[in-house]
């Protein structure tokens, strides 16, 4: 019995590969909505944190 071990392009490493490219361009999209939300919460608080001191 053979064990055949296939890996997908991502594991393999093939950088041109249309699998590898989307992946890539998932995380980014992943990493910018969650910047966005992080940069919002901060601005939020900034904000407040003025309003604040203005009382």
């Amino acid at each position: 019995m053979k064990n055949w071990i296939l890996a997908c392009s991502v594991c393999f490493g093939d950088p041109s590969s249309n699998l590898s490219r989307g992946a890539f361009w998932g995380a980014s999209f992943l990493a910018g909505v969650v910047f966005l939300v992080l940069a919002s919460i901060a601005w939020t608080i900034l904000v407040w944190s003025r309003r604040s001191h203005k009382v």
